[in-house]
Formats: structure tokens, sequence, C-alpha cells
């Protein structure tokens, strides 16, 4: 998968994020031997937190409403995670901005194509395309967690988040030494190691039979997953090269 920083314009004000230029497929696990029932149910979905509202996710104080808190109302959440949101209050804003930086640049890139990534009115967020072990699946599941780390890890840098600050990484070498370092850079450390315990647990707090197709897929998208954290934090490597 080949990476291009270019500037993408949410909603929120713009940021510098990288994103895919051309999609090429040597780093997605395809496994289309996983391939499973495309009629089966659509499941929900972590993503879908991309697609509700952000203002309401944002807000400390609406994570209680009336007797039942907030994490428990968020559709497309597995066990795991809705026990991590209640941990890391402050962080679902920030995983929703990243869900839905990862669907605006999945239907970015599939604009031309059968199939581009519209979402529809449910928590599965791409219905039963997620079900079917394709490279669709494997780039939505590793552009969204690309987004997530980029969203958390500019959270620490901005001060929004109470579990992290700034990166503890050096003046970029390649940055002009006519400009000011303000020393204070995305905390992607942060970012990966949050990304990686809030998406992949959806993965494995569930245990299937060693060489079922259920594990197969399960490998397939914690491979998925581990491509678009990576992604993210290469490029920040080099960037600081």
């Amino acid at each position: 998968m080949k990476w291009n920083k270019r500037r993408k314009v949410a909603a929120d004000g713009a940021h510098w994020i990288p994103f895919v230029e051309k999609v090429t497929w040597p780093f997605i696990l395809l496994a289309l031997f996983f391939i499973m029932d495309s009629g089966a149910t659509s499941l929900g979905t972590w993503m879908n937190l991309g697609l509700q509202g952000i203002d309401v996710l944002r807000n400390p104080q609406a994570y209680l409403l009336g007797a039942q808190p907030l994490c428990s109302r968020l559709s497309g959440l597995s066990r795991g995670q809705t026990k991590l949101c209640y941990l890391y209050q402050d962080h679902m804003g920030h995983v929703a901005r990243g869900a839905r930086l990862g669907i605006h640049e999945c239907q970015w890139q599939f604009k031309n194509r059968r199939w581009n990534c519209s979402t529809v009115d449910d928590s599965s967020v791409f219905g039963p395309v997620l079900n079917i072990g394709s490279r669709e699946a494997a780039f939505a599941h590793a552009v969204a967690a690309a987004g997530v780390v980029h969203t958390v890890s500019r959270g620490c840098r901005d001060g929004q988040l109470s579990k992290c600050g700034c990166s503890r990484a050096m003046r970029p070498k390649n940055l002009h030494r006519d400009w000011i370092w303000g020393g204070c850079g995305d905390n992607i450390e942060y970012g990966y190691r949050f990304t990686e315990g809030f998406v992949d647990v959806r993965e494995r707090e569930v245990n299937h039979l060693r060489a079922s197709r259920e594990q197969g897929r399960k490998l397939m998208n914690l491979h998925n997953n581990e491509a678009g954290r990576r992604n993210i934090s290469d490029s920040h490597s080099n960037d600081n090269q």
C-alpha cells in the first residue's frame, strides 16, 4: 500500500494525514479462501461511531443520559470496546472522528468502482460487504484503523486527552532550518497503542476453533488493522529521518 500526504478538510478543520495515493495490495491480507457467506447477517462494527453524532460524543456531560450511560447506548461496539469506552470516555470523540476519516477516505478511493464504500442505515456501516473476506473489506479495516491512530495522536498533541500529551520525539530532521519547532508533535506512539487495544479487542475477545473459517477471518482482520496502524507509524518515522 502506498501512502501520500495530501490536504484533507474535515468537519472540525483541516488536517494533514497520510492517505492512500494508489491502492496496491501486497500488505493487505486478502485471504479470499476465507470468504464468508455473502448472505450472512450483517454484524455491527465500531466504525459506526463515525456515523453517529461527534458533537454528542465529544461532550463529557453526555455520557450519563438518565440512568443508562451513553457507552452502553453506542451501537456497533463489542463488549470489550464498551468497557474501554467507560475507561477512556474522552477518547471516544476522537475514535469517532478517525472512523469518519476512514469512511470518507474509503469513499474517495472507491468512488469510481462498482462498490464505492456507500454506507447503510444500520450499525454495520457498509452492510454485508464487511462479512466477506475481500480486498474491499481489508481496505476498510486498514484505513479506519489508520484514521483512529491519526486523530487520537492529534488529540494528545492538542491537550484534549487526559492520559497522554505531546510526542517525545525530537525536532524532525527534515524540518527546514528556518522553521521554529514548537516541541509538541502528534503522539503517534500513544495513538498506535490505544488504537491497537481498542480496535483489536473486538477480534481477540472471541475464541474460534483452530483452522476454522471464523479464525481465518479473525486473523485477516487483525492483520489489516495492523497494516493501517503501521502505515501511519512508518510515515511518521520517515518524516523524522
